[in-house]
């Protein structure tokens, strides 16, 4: 056994904060999935698959490779999936909100966009607050 084995170590803010950025981008995926994509008064379908797979697999490759002590690029992965989703999610939608700001959908931004919206961005944040944090801290002896 090594010295590195027998060193016991704690999980530091960082590694939580990047199970909570999976947990978040999973809550997106599925509620996008439920929601079909469709927003507004106009009834936008703003859906798209690589969407939900982006999210969800940011979740699935978090989880894995917390499981596999791999911290560090858990987050990274949680955080640059759910990045790519949010990107893809804007080419997607730009009508939707184009039809929002010159007021063709007089309602404004749906409740639904925003939920979707506010999911996304946390899980990109907190991914990205999960970069720069410790993941483990020693143990006292």
């Amino acid at each position: 056994m090594s010295e590195k084995d027998t060193v016991k170590t704690k999980k530091g803010f960082g590694v939580y904060a990047t199970i909570a950025a999976a947990v978040l981008s999973l809550a997106a995926g599925v509620y996008f999935q439920m929601i079909g994509g469709t927003f507004g008064a106009t009834r936008r379908v703003c859906y798209d698959t690589s969407i939900v797979v982006l999210l969800i697999g940011a979740a699935a490759a978090a989880v894995a490779l917390v499981a596999l002590r791999r911290y560090g690029l858990a987050s990274a992965a949680v955080t640059a999936l759910s990045g790519t989703a949010i990107l893809a999610f804007v080419h997607k939608c730009y009508w939707y909100v184009s039809d929002v700001f010159v007021a063709i959908d007089e309602k404004g931004f749906d409740d639904k966009f925003i939920v979707f919206v506010g999911l996304c961005v946390a899980a990109f944040v907190i991914g990205e607050i999960a970069i720069y944090a410790r993941k483990t801290k020693p143990a006292k002896a």
